[in-house]
Parts: C-alpha cells; sequence; structure tokens
C-alpha cells in the first residue's frame, strides 16, 4: 500500500502551492452486509466469486481512507483479478501439472524423475513469491486513485524477485541475523519505484538502528525456547503427565490393557508436544512484536515524498492487540468476518501513520505508465495474500 494512504495528522511549515496533509479513516456503514453476501455468494458459486468479492470489500475500505476530506479510490474490477488468475494457472500451473503427470505415468509415481520435477517445482514457485508480491503492489498502486491522479510501481519485478529470493536464502545461514539488512533492502527497492502520479517517492537509510531490537528479540526466542524445553522435561519427570495419561486411558476404555497404557502414554506425550509448541509460537509472536514494531517505525521514518516526510507509532502491545482481534474474529465467525480484518488492517495503519510537511499536490502529474489488465492472479494462486 502506498504511504500517502496512511496517517493521521501533519506538521511543518507549507511552502507556496503545498497544503499540509491531513489522512484520517472514516469508517462507513455496509461492511456487514458486504461480508455477509460475498460469504453466501462464494459459498453457492465454491468460491468463484472470491475474484468479485475482494473488489467489493476493498472499494469499500479505500473510499473509507480520506485525504485532505477526500475520498481515496480502488478502480481494480473482478474481472482483472479473475482474468489475471485463469492466465497464470494456465500458462504457469497447468504445464506443470501436465508435464509431473506425464512423468509419473511414464517413469512412475514414485520415480527419481518425478521428485527431481516436484523439487524443482517447489524451487521455481519459491523464486516467484518476491515476483508476486510486486506484481501484486503495481497492481493495487495503479487501482489506487484520489483526485483523478493514479499510483504507479513501473520498476522491475524480476529484480525485486531475486533480492526477495536472496532473503530468503540468507535467512537461514544466517540464523535469521540477515533479516533486517534485506528487509531494508526490499522496502528501500520498492517504495523507491512508487510512483503517485509521475511524482516518486524515496527511501534512505540503514539497517544499523534494528539489530539492537533484532539482537534482544533473538536472544529472547532462544531463551524462550529454552525456557519451555525445560519446563516440559522437568513436567514429565515430575509424574504429571501420569495424570493425562490416566485420563486418556479412562477416556478410551483402555485400563487394564497393556497396549492401552502404552497408547495413553504416547498420546499424553503428543498433547504435551502440541501444548508446548502453541505456547512457544504465541510466546515467540509477543517477543517479535516488539521488532515489528521498531523496523515499522524505522521504515517510516526512511520514506519521502516531494519534501513530506512519514512518522508511525507502531508499539508492540498495539500489534499483538490487532492480531489477537484478528484471529478471534476469523474463528468465531468461520472466515465469514475476514472484511472487518481487512478494514481493522487499514484502520491502524491509516491511525498511526503521520505526514510531517506539505505537498504541492497541483504540481502532480498523471500517470504515463500503462496500465495492466491482468490483475494479481500469481499472488492469489499462491495463496500468499489475502488483501
Amino acid at each position: 500500500m502506498p504511504p500517502t494512504l496512511f496517517g493521521n495528522q501533519s506538521a511543518g511549515f507549507s511552502p507556496s502551492g503545498a497544503e499540509p496533509v491531513r489522512i484520517e479513516y472514516v469508517t462507513q456503514q455496509g461492511l456487514g452486509a458486504i461480508a455477509i453476501t460475498n460469504f453466501l455468494l462464494n459459498l453457492i458459486t465454491l468460491s468463484f466469486y472470491r475474484f468479485w468479492a475482494k473488489t467489493r470489500v476493498r472499494r469499500h475500505i479505500w473510499s473509507s481512507v480520506q485525504v485532505n476530506g477526500e475520498p481515496v479510490e480502488y478502480t481494480g474490477t473482478g474481472k482483472e483479478l479473475f482474468f489475471g488468475f485463469v492466465i497464470i494457472m494456465a500458462v504457469v500451473f497447468l504445464p506443470l501439472a501436465l508435464i509431473a503427470t506425464g512423468l509419473a505415468a511414464y517413469f512412475g509415481p514414485e520415480s527419481a524423475a518425478l521428485v527431481a520435477f516436484q523439487l524443482f517445482i517447489g524451487l521455481a514457485l519459491v523464486t516467484l513469491y518476491g515476483f508476486a508480491i510486486y506484481r501484486a503492489r503495481r497492481y493495487r498502486l495503479s487501482r489506487t486513485v484520489w483526485r483523478g491522479i493514479r499510483g504507479a510501481l513501473p520498476g522491475s519485478a524480476l529484480s525485486y524477485s531475486g533480492k526477495y529470493f536472496g532473503s530468503l536464502l540468507l535467512g537461514p545461514m544466517t540464523l535469521g541475523w540477515s533479516t533486517p539488512a534485506m528487509n531494508l533492502i526490499l522496502a528501500e527497492h520498492i517504495t523507491n519505484d512508487m510512483r503517485f502520479g509521475n511524482m516518486p517517492f524515496s527511501f534512505s537509510g540503514r539497517s544499523g538502528p534494528l539489530y539492537a531490537r533484532y539482537a534482544l528479540c533473538w536472544f529472547g526466542t532462544v531463551f524462550a525456547y529454552l525456557v519451555i524445553v525445560g519446563v516440559a522435561i522437568a513436567l514429565f519427570y515430575s509424574g504429571v503427565f501420569d495424570g493425562l495419561q490416566k485420563a486418556l486411558d479412562a477416556i478410551s476404555n483402555q485400563n487394564a490393557a497393556s497396549s492401552g497404557s502404552e497408547s495413553g502414554v504416547v498420546l499424553s506425550i503428543f498433547a504435551g508436544l502440541i501444548v508446548a509448541y502453541l505456547l512457544y509460537v504465541a510466546i515467540r509472536s509477543t517477543i517479535w512484536s516488539f521488532y515489528t514494531a521498531r523496523e515499522l517505525n524505522v521504515f517510516a521514518q526512511y520514506t519521502r515524498f516531494s519534501g513530506a516526510s512519514f512518522e508511525f507509532n507502531a508499539t508492540a502491545w498495539s500489534l499483538i492487540t490487532l492480531w489477537l482481534g484478528n484471529m478471534a474474529l476469523i474463528i468465531f465467525t468461520l472466515g465469514i468476518a475476514q472484511p472487518f480484518v481487512e478494514q481493522r488492517v487499514m484502520r491502524y495503519f491509516v491511525e498511526r501513520l503521520s505526514v510531517n510537511g506539505a505537498i504541492d499536490f497541483a504540481s502532480v502529474q498523471q500517470s504515463k505508465v500503462q496500465l495492466d489488465k491482468r490483475g494479481e492472479g500469481l499472488i492469489d494462486a499462491l495463496d500468499l495474500d489475502a488483501f
């Protein structure tokens, strides 16, 4: 999303012809009706309607964002998203499926040739992640309009994809320590390519200010992991799991059988591992919220647009409550409230990003970048994004 769509206030000296920027999220009625009708139509059409459903939600949410009192428009269509998906399936996934089927039929389902091709497909799809993200951002920017001026992303998706794939490789190789530097490189690449009309955004900064927070979160995660493992071992040897074993044996009516006792031990250990894993995920997510908040705030400071600068006010607690609220909405409504999840995310960024300075919007001319009619089919096919 373009940074100009997020924020809640502006400050600073306004040069001649420039105007301060006031950006706010104005909640509108009707999203509940959209959520229910989208759910019913997706159910009836076996999710075929999802392209039009996504478009309806975006139009509602985009129009709730107001810049200096004027709403932002989303001009994308469901037909564009649908045909983009069809093209990707026909050009990429269908040929791969046919080749895999042919190899299985000719060499056998467990042949080395088929395994090698499946590994190739997996690697190829991973290399497409960055390409899909960039193309989706390009499409959404080109369909984001304010005062008749649209956004653009005219850079190279292939170049961004190479950097993104490099970040995926370096992460495990460096035990995650390349993450701040690579995230900055990716943010710099995509932000410097962004345009509002013919006016570019700029991004410049260092990853150094991120590493102190990253180190705290990294070592905090290791410490949390060791503590959870230690507690699990202590509970196991203290006999706590014996009670769980007996309860499971009673439920399965296997108290008298030796085999039942053994299955109870297995189930109790398995249940304990699940609980330990869920606890670890919760603690890890909480710890890394502190780094995510820091990264959002720093990256906003590194961004400029026509003399204006940005400030973001993310906190770990606000990210945690945002995530918990979104999870609750999805779980307790069986996914029907997904549009409200997207609204909460948009409103979060709008309310926490401030614009400092003034912008001469009158000097911005319409983008001459050609519109892409193919939608964002790749990111939908890879199931990388729901917004």
